[in-house]
């Protein structure tokens, strides 16, 4: 392993010629932290040139196409993620088979199945990366431009176990000495037994609070990149997942402080545009970048060419969902109607959310602002401040709902309200499976308008709602454990 770091920093070392003698002053299978220092205070240039392509790579990683090593479509980084787990709820409908429909049914999750050793493959390989950045930069540098570089390596560390530690096992609370998932914080491809649920979770709790203090001042060249508000916007999600309901809102009150709830007219052009005032992290898809038939608005498109609009593998809204917004609430706009007035020639619930503006150069959401609320509104509301979070939820839904009147509701009542207007608002954007996941709560997908063979019911901690760890890494990890 650390004969990797050595072959990397000779490069680094010939730009320095009083320190050209590193290498001798130690044995040639080991760098010290204090010569990681000295590296970095001699010639941060070098080492920014070294370790600024990973950090750039991260991000190209988060949206390429066939990261499972298999030329599969339904395989195209987070967002293929984000739509599976969407399908694995009960807001989400794809009535005819095809791509997805294994993940719509629960018949994806065993070993020998693609999507668990995608995500496996996914999130580790972007921890090996970030690990290779984080044993190059010393945490105690000054440099700026390192620091930044470090604050997103960790940040980018701390969010691909928190997506693992909830696919790969239930959540956090009542589960905090079950297996999680493997903990890696050097570069090695040396397998390692699976940690304890809250091992995990204090391993990328430490990791975003030091991304957190890095990022200060951190002024990213986009929104491509991540930032101190976007390892906000994390931190409030874990502790929403910890139930550390202070510090959910603490966190999500800095996460949206500089960014806006998008108006109407912004709401409905697509969603396919990072430059929306109110996302805060996304991909930006380019002719360059474009993974075509591979992509989410491939397949959540309904009116485009590709497997959602030219195949019809729609995805539609569930219409008891649908049926629980007013009329006047703008997001009902985007699902056709039951009497199909707004897209005749598509079924009723179809979305219209997502629309590709052509060429499948449509950008990827992440995060958006309106979520943060959301954290806020519940957290404030599981500590009693009924009032901040009907404020909190007011600010948002008064945006999508000018009939929408202050939240008069209390308790579970007032949550099950914050909850309901989240799953409204955030349809097909990758969250409401983890919010299920750490309310422990189940689906039932009975008397609406899914298909037979879909139209079942779940209950909460199902096995069916954690992955089993992938054949491959069962195969070749002797120390590791199985999932049911």
């Amino acid at each position: 392993m650390k004969r990797i770091i050595v072959c990397t920093l000779i490069s680094l070392l010939s730009l320095i010629s009083c320190k050209k003698d590193f290498l001798n002053t130690q044995p040639t299978e080991s760098v010290s932290e204090q010569q990681l220092t000295d590296l970095a205070n001699a010639s941060p240039e070098g080492l920014n040139k070294a370790v600024s392509p990973v950090v750039s790579g991260f991000y190209t990683w988060m949206r390429q196409a066939y990261t499972s090593n298999i030329e599969s479509d339904d395989d195209f980084g987070q967002k293929s993620i984000d739509l599976s787990t969407d399908l694995m709820t009960q807001d989400m409908v794809q009535a005819k088979s095809g791509w997805f429909y294994r993940d719509y049914i629960f018949n994806a999750r065993d070993a020998n199945s693609l999507r668990p050793r995608m995500a496996w493959n996914f999130y580790y390989k972007l921890i090996y990366n970030a690990n290779a950045v984080i044993k190059k930069v010393p945490e105690a540098t000054t440099d700026a431009n390192l620091k930044n570089n470090l604050g997103q390596a960790l940040a980018v560390r701390g969010l691909a176990y928190f997506y693992l530690v909830q696919l790969f096992q239930h959540t956090y609370k009542g589960h905090e000495n079950s297996p999680g998932v493997p903990i890696y914080t050097e570069i090695t491809l040396k397998g390692k037994p699976r940690a304890k649920v809250s091992e995990v979770y204090q391993q990328l709790e430490g990791d975003l609070l030091k991304a957190y203090d890095l990022l200060q001042g951190y002024s990213r060249p986009s929104k491509v990149y991540i930032d101190k508000d976007i390892t906000a916007g994390f931190l409030a999600r874990i502790y929403m997942v910890m139930q550390r309901w202070a510090d959910a809102a603490k966190y999500a009150k800095l996460a949206y402080a500089t960014y806006p709830i998008m108006n109407e007219i912004e709401y409905g052009k697509g969603f396919n545009n990072i430059n929306n005032p109110e996302w805060m992290w996304g991909a930006d898809i380019t002719s360059e970048t474009t993974t075509f038939y591979a992509s989410f608005f491939s397949h959540v498109g309904a009116t485009d060419q590709g497997y959602g609009g030219a195949l019809q593998l729609y995805k539609a809204i569930d219409k008891r969902l649908y049926e629980k917004m007013s009329v006047t609430d703008i997001r009902g706009k985007l699902y056709n109607d039951p009497a199909k007035t707004i897209q005749p020639e598509l079924p009723p619930y179809v979305n219209l959310k997502f629309k590709d503006i052509g060429s499948w150069t449509s950008d990827y959401i992440y995060m958006r602002a309106s979520e943060m609320y959301f954290i806020e509104a519940e957290a404030l509301a599981h500590q009693g401040d009924n009032g901040g979070a009907a404020n909190a939820l007011y600010t948002v839904i008064s945006k999508r709902d000018p009939a929408y009147i202050l939240s008069v509701n209390t308790g579970d009542t007032l949550i099950d309200e914050i909850l309901l207007q989240k799953r409204i608002e955030f349809w097909g954007e990758g969250l409401t499976f983890y919010d299920l996941k750490r309310l422990k709560r189940g689906i039932d997908r009975t008397n609406s308008n899914h298909p037979a063979s879909a139209a079942f019911v779940i209950p909460a901690e199902d096995k069916r709602f954690i992955f089993q760890i992938p054949l491959r890494e069962m195969d070749t990890n002797k120390g590791m454990e199985q999932n049911p």
